[in-house]
């Protein structure tokens, strides 16, 4: 038998099989490392059984969908509900690649010379893409959170202006999944629906997509060095404590920046078993799991993550 390092707890997110296969495989790749690995659901009943754990040297860590924890042992280590706001002022305070960005105030007027002269517009609590606007600079306004239509996200925390990045024609971002830093996961994305954007500034001509994280995109694995060091990077310096990240980045196809729009610091969804991924993957024909040997890869950086805490 090798050295005792500790032991690690992971709350499985959900009852999906393919969820606990995954979480099985990562459990596997925790003990090759030399640590015990339990896995428990968020429920106070199963968690009883590891009241003996708090007296030995013990990590547990919710990967995803939690941020209490109950009766689990240890130092507990998990996501971050953080608005968009919230989110953007950690990743600058940590030079992460943020657009410049401001929180929309009833006293914002901004300088096109210093914005451009359009800007894009959208709700700090959004989801995929959804109240997301190209707005003329000199015309953006504070609208008070009462007046949107219902349904829009813009009532649910303030709205958030910020510089255009442009990708080309049809948007083209990349989503990268991190494990405490480690990329998981690289997948290209694009939309192609509207009208293509052929200039940076060519919305008078008719130019009207500039999203592309949407239900209708393509992706495909591409595991791009730059921008997956970008994220790495931007995990360790900004949210080393933070298990999960999920990504979204965008370069600039003029200038060469790097752009990170968004990394989830909350991840409710697991994201190699939910409903969009596992459809995603049937209809782009890919597959998640095999870029990265993402769950030996998952656990391997989780148990790294515990050896650090734990000497």
């Amino acid at each position: 038998m090798g050295e005792f390092l500790g032991t690690v707890v992971l709350v499985v997110p959900d009852d999906d099989p393919k969820t606990w296969q995954d979480f099985r495989a990562i459990a596997a790749a925790i003990r090759d490392h030399g640590m015990r690995a339990h896995l428990v659901r968020h429920r106070r009943h199963e968690q009883l059984a590891l009241l003996p754990l708090w007296l030995t040297p013990t990590v547990s860590i919710s990967i995803s969908g939690r941020t209490d924890r109950k009766l689990l042992p240890g130092r507990f280590l998990s996501g971050l509900e953080h608005s968009k706001v919230d989110e953007y002022r950690t990743l600058q305070a940590a030079g992460a690649p943020v657009p410049r960005w401001t929180e929309l105030a009833p006293d914002t007027r901004l300088d096109p010379g210093e914005w451009g002269p359009y800007v894009i517009e959208k709700p700090s609590a959004g989801w995929l893409g959804a109240n997301i606007r190209v707005r003329k600079t000199e015309k953006v306004r504070f609208t008070p959170p009462s007046s949107y239509e219902r349904g829009h996200y813009g009532r649910h925390g303030p709205m958030i202006v910020q510089k255009f990045v442009y990708t080309g024609e049809w948007p083209v971002s990349y989503r990268v999944v991190t494990v405490f830093g480690e990329v998981v996961l690289c997948y290209r994305q694009v939309t192609q629906r509207g009208t293509p954007l052929k200039t940076r500034w060519g919305f008078d001509a008719g130019g009207t997509a500039v999203i592309s994280n949407t239900k209708a995109m393509r992706i495909e694995l591409d595991a791009n060095a730059e921008i997956m060091e970008a994220a790495r990077r931007a995990h360790i310096r900004a949210f080393p404590d933070v298990p999960l990240l999920q990504f979204d980045i965008g370069k600039d196809v003029e200038t060469g920046e790097l752009a990170i729009f968004e990394c989830h610091p909350f991840a409710p969804l697991w994201p190699f078993s939910h409903g969009m991924a596992i459809s995603a993957q049937a209809s782009n024909a890919v597959d998640f799991d095999s870029q990265f040997e993402a769950m030996t890869t998952i656990g391997r950086s989780i148990a790294k993550k515990a050896a650090q805490i734990l000497h």
